[in-house]
């Protein structure tokens, strides 16, 4: 018999929050195509990423769209092949208007 408040079963509460998509990050569409294979659908990569870096990268537009199967590969194989090769690319973009002493300032080291 279920009359009790005892016999009753409790609901389980909901999270007070809930996780939201970074608003500048929008959802990928059609018309982001990798870098490097040409799929649709393409991720936004921060070039750079860890410790704050990441932001960085954002502030100063050093940011790829790769599709997933590149981003996961840059992101096993770090500091290897296309993930150095992009971050030496955007060192240098970033040392036409600033300095190498700025660049290891935010970065953390010279990739070049």
């Amino acid at each position: 018999m279920l009359n009790s408040h005892s016999d009753m079963v409790q609901p389980i509460p909901k999270p007070k929050t809930k996780k939201k998509r970074a608003r500048k990050n929008p959802r990928p569409t059609a018309d982001d195509i990798c870098r490097y294979c040409g799929r649709p659908y393409a991720q936004t990569h921060e070039v750079f990423e860890g410790n704050g870096r990441r932001q960085i990268s954002i502030k100063y537009g050093m940011q790829v769209k790769l599709c997933y199967l590149c981003h996961r590969d840059i992101q096993t194989h770090p500091l290897q092949g296309r993930d150095l090769a992009l971050k030496k690319e955007f060192q240098a973009k970033f040392e036409e208007t600033y300095s190498r002493e700025e660049f290891i300032k935010n970065f953390g080291r010279n990739y070049l």
